[in-house]
């Protein structure tokens, strides 16, 4: 709390002594004037260094580009500085910052392009971060030719596209960030760039129109606002802001392109005094910009092929019985709702409800896995016995019940089919149950056939009415709904292996 109060009071203060300095008569105004300034750099390096104290790890590196923005624009006035103090009217005889200031604006643009999340993003990352070089080094060289020189209307301009360049940057980063932390960062980032080009513009254009140094109480603007920023808590308003995903994408969109076409430009403007350097500058430009999309391209299609695997396992795991490792009562309905339309009018269809006789108290008896390895060889068996149909399939619909459906069957095919499971299973042939009593199985059979079929929720209930008559008569046996007296019977092993339904 009290570096929030003193914050605003010590920029307050380096305001008055640069106002102080404006209006001395000194012969030293600039010198004093540049000394104020990099003494508001050195509080606000000191503010950003406490704030990458506070950050969390990931935001960090952010924090740092910041501050390493800061010291580079800190080189670039003492290099002013140092000028001043050999030519009192600051003719850059001794140095020139432009190179400094083109480095804290690279370090502004590396910052808004950070994004080292996933390993794409961090190529990605890396190939904005030499575009963004690029453009930096072919801006010094625009600047640095003498034609230039002669033309500082046209140097003015070129600084404001570029601080402007760097706003606009860090404001479409700004819009595409989701994190409250990072949005944080950007609110920052894009509030003092903007002030910084605005700042600049202005500073630079009264210097022609008035010989006092009151413009360069400008310089302490963005310096001031971004110390102040630094020293406030995060505002709650930025937690009420979430990016929609248009926004998002656009923004992840919009910043290599940005990138890139300002780099050409420069580079155009280059080839106006060198043709050879600006052409290859444009050729590199668009070849990392094409890498670039190619990693993105190849990233894309590695995550689709992955999604597609998973969304496969995904329907798999849906559809089967994670113990069994047989079709689930969704997985079963589904392949039973398909195979219902396509045998609609063929041989017919048959449904068979199986329930695992006294399975409770084998259960209770033996221990609940050896009840789990029981269901699985039941499952195993069944399913083996329902390959051999081609179109027939099982499935496990809830505890120690299952289903079996075969499409394009007749009556006859499928009651000895089923009875000869249920066979197998009485006489221990189906699966060896480690040296227990033999399991039994009690089925209920119902099916569609001829010219008028029920619906797929009948024929169901139909066979779960028929498993209850099996299991009330005896169990171990086979039961079929639907079977009239003058019907002819199915042979059986079991003597009572028809349900006689009357009406």
């Amino acid at each position: 709390m009290r570096i929030q109060r003193w914050t605003p009071a010590l920029y307050v203060g380096l305001i008055a002594a640069q106002t102080a300095v404006a209006l001395s008569p000194s012969l030293r105004q600039l010198s004093w004037s540049y000394a104020v300034v990099l003494v508001a750099i050195a509080l606000t390096v000191l503010l950003c260094a406490r704030r990458i104290r506070l950050a969390v790890p990931h935001n960090k590196p952010l924090w740092s580009l910041l501050l390493f923005s800061l010291l580079a624009r800190g080189s670039a006035m003492a290099l002013l500085l140092f000028d001043s103090l050999e030519n009192a009217e600051g003719t850059l005889i001794m140095a020139d910052p432009t190179l400094w200031f083109c480095i804290s604006s690279l370090s502004l643009v590396a910052a808004a392009a950070y994004d080292p999340a996933t390993p794409l993003l961090r190529w990605t990352t890396a190939i904005d971060w030499l575009i963004g070089g690029l453009a930096a080094a072919l801006f010094y060289g625009v600047t640095r030719q003498p034609e230039l020189a002669r033309e500082p209307a046209t140097l003015i301009i070129l600084f404001d596209i570029l601080d402007g360049f760097v706003a606009c940057f860090a404001g479409i980063r700004l819009l595409g960030t989701r994190r409250v932390d990072e949005r944080r960062f950007y609110a920052v980032l894009f509030v003092i760039t903007l002030t910084d080009a605005v700042a600049a513009a202005a500073h630079n254009r009264l210097l022609f129109v008035t010989d006092s140094y009151l413009p360069e109480l400008l310089l302490l603007l963005p310096l001031a606002c971004l110390g102040v920023l630094l020293a406030r808590r995060r505002p709650q308003w930025l937690r009420n802001i979430r990016p929609t995903t248009t926004l998002r994408r656009l923004s992840v969109s919009a910043r290599p392109m940005a990138l890139c076409l300002m780099t050409c430009a420069a580079a155009v403007v280059l080839a106006r005094f060198k043709p050879a350097l600006g052409l290859w500058s444009i050729i590199t430009t668009l070849v990392l910009f094409v890498g670039r999309a190619t990693i993105v391209a190849w990233y894309q299609l590695s995550v689709e092929d992955q999604l597609r695997k998973l969304r496969r396992s995904l329907q798999h795991a849906a559809a089967h019985d994670p113990l069994t490792r047989i079709r689930n009562r969704r997985g079963i309905f589904q392949w039973m709702e398909r195979e219902y339309r396509m045998t609609r009018h063929e041989d017919g269809f048959c449904v068979a409800m199986i329930d695992v006789d006294f399975f409770k108290l084998y259960n209770d008896r033996f221990g609940h896995q050896a009840g789990d390895e029981c269901l699985i060889r039941v499952g195993r068996a069944l399913a083996d016995a329902s390959a051999t149909l081609g179109r027939g399939a099982v499935g496990r619909i809830g505890g120690e019940e299952f289903l079996v459906a075969i499409g394009g069957i007749d009556r006859s095919s499928a009651f000895q089919f089923l009875d000869g499971i249920r066979a197998a299973f009485a006489d221990g042939q189906a699966i060896a149950n480690q040296g227990h009593e033999p399991i039994t199985l009690s089925m209920g059979v119902a099916f569609a056939e001829g010219q008028t079929w029920p619906s797929l929720e009948m024929l169901l209930r139909r066979a779960d009415e028929a498993l209850y008559a099996a299991k009330s008569r005896g169990r171990n046996r086979v039961m079929v709904h639907g079977l009239m007296e003058n019907d002819r019977p199915f042979p059986s092993s079991d003597g009572d292996a028809r349900w006689l339904e009357k009406g």
